[in-house]
């Protein structure tokens, strides 16, 4: 299989964080982006960009996960 783009992987975590789904599902799909190439700075842009949208809360909850799978402390 190819390695999928950093966009394609992105727009899976932008999914699931604008309907709230917080849960180990982003989790995993956080640490599918990571394991393919999306740099922190990345992940964390995008988020950002995501939380004005759909919201501060869901934004947080979604940092909480990337920090866990980027490893920051």
């Amino acid at each position: 299989f190819p390695t999928r783009r950093s966009s394609d992987l992105l727009i899976t975590v932008i999914s699931l964080v604008s309907q709230g789904i917080t849960d180990s599902s982003l989790k995993y799909h956080i640490q599918n982006a990571k394991n393919n190439g999306v740099t922190l700075k990345e992940m964390a842009d995008t988020l950002t960009q995501v939380a004005f949208y759909a919201g501060w809360p869901k934004a947080w909850a979604a940092f909480r996960l990337v920090k866990e799978v980027y490893e920051v402390p």
